[in-house]
């Protein structure tokens, strides 16, 4: 490998993207590592971002109700049938142009906030593959980078932590006068159910994960969102040093027990005792069968279908819930014949 080649490989994502404009790659960049996620290029401009940290373009669409599950569905079959998606969802009436080229756009930005919210391993290109929608012509890869930058400024201005906040769940403080919230602020704390992370109530509200952050992080500095301490940041860390520690003096000092011959016989080869203990002994059995039947009976557990007294009324509606999701981007750098891999050096911003 030559010194130039050397210098020429990207140390990171954003590197990558400018190498692959000045190139005019067409195709996707999967990347790996966080929750990982896809960029589409076309002539080195991103379209369309997919990843399973922020809502795509089709949740956008479907879960804020621009567009029908059924609609939707038939604009699916049409496209197995050689038809573009999105002139097929245009050509419908179902949605304008404009409006489609808004949220595709909208996806492509919170897509890449998303991901930079975890380190990136790595990552390889597969050129030719197309997304489902995208905004193209696309947009420049320094632009991609900037807004990113910016949004994670901004948040980091409000939240000590920015990584943190996106995977603890919120809920809504104890407070009476939400009367002086408007509606968008007002639906979120309905949402907002200790259960689910601000990524969570992104994908329940059709919304993207940069803006129910910023707002989240409004109302927390006015004292209408609530958070519980990090699970993560309070788990202690077990390691094979705190792990092989010695135990404490006098711990396992004693001397294991010994088996003695005679002493494991069953009852009727024991000596016999004195007059009147057998029937004492049949007593003391009888009386202990007793308790052990009634304790069994006190802490029986209930039969199938019947309520556990135990239970509060939340516990079932906790059950049924889905379960809920840091740092900026650490990005990869080597590249592999093939198909283009890395490794990180360092971190975007």
């Amino acid at each position: 490998m030559t010194a130039d080649t050397e210098r020429r490989q990207p140390r990171n994502v954003p590197s990558l993207l400018s190498r692959l404009r000045e190139e005019r790659f067409t195709g996707a960049i999967e990347v790996e590592g966080g929750p990982g996620g896809t960029l589409f290029l076309r002539d080195g401009l991103v379209g369309a971002v997919e990843s399973p940290a922020a809502p795509s373009a089709r949740s956008l669409l479907l879960k804020s109700q621009r567009i029908e599950e059924q609609d939707w569905a038939a604009a699916l079959t049409a496209t197995a049938e050689g038809a573009e998606l999105a002139a097929e969802l245009t050509g419908r009436g179902l949605i304008t142009a404009a409006e489609l080229y808004v949220v595709c756009t909208a996806a492509v930005f919170d897509g890449a906030f998303a991901m930079a919210l975890q380190p990136v391993t790595g990552w390889r290109t597969e050129p030719g593959r197309e997304p489902e929608l995208a905004a193209w012509p696309g947009q420049e890869p320094a632009r991609l980078t900037e807004e990113t930058a910016s949004r994670l400024r901004v948040l980091r201005e409000r939240l000590p932590s920015v990584g943190e906040f996106a995977r603890v769940p919120v809920r809504p403080a104890n407070r009476t006068d939400l009367d002086r919230l408007g509606a968008r602020g007002r639906t979120l704390l309905l949402g907002a159910n200790g259960r689910r992370t601000p990524r969570d109530l992104a994908f329940a509200l059709g919304r993207g994960v940069y803006p129910v952050m910023l707002d989240l992080a409004r109302l927390s500095s006015r004292g209408f969102v609530a958070r519980d301490p990090d699970p993560l940041a309070s788990r202690p860390l077990l390691t094979a040093r705190t792990a092989d520690q010695p135990s404490p003096p006098g711990a396992g000092d004693s001397p294991l027990p010994r088996r003695r011959p005679g002493t494991n016989l069953p009852a009727q080869r024991l000596a016999p005792g004195p007059p009147g203990s057998a029937a004492d002994q049949r007593d003391a059995l009888s009386g202990l069968h007793l308790i052990r039947t009634a304790l069994l009976a006190s802490s029986a557990v209930p039969a199938d279908g019947a309520a556990d007294p135990r239970e509060g009324p939340g516990d079932a509606a906790a059950a049924t819930e889905p379960p809920a999701t840091e740092t900026p981007v650490a990005e990869p750098s080597a590249a592999q014949s093939g198909t283009e891999t890395g490794r990180p050096e360092e971190s975007a911003p």
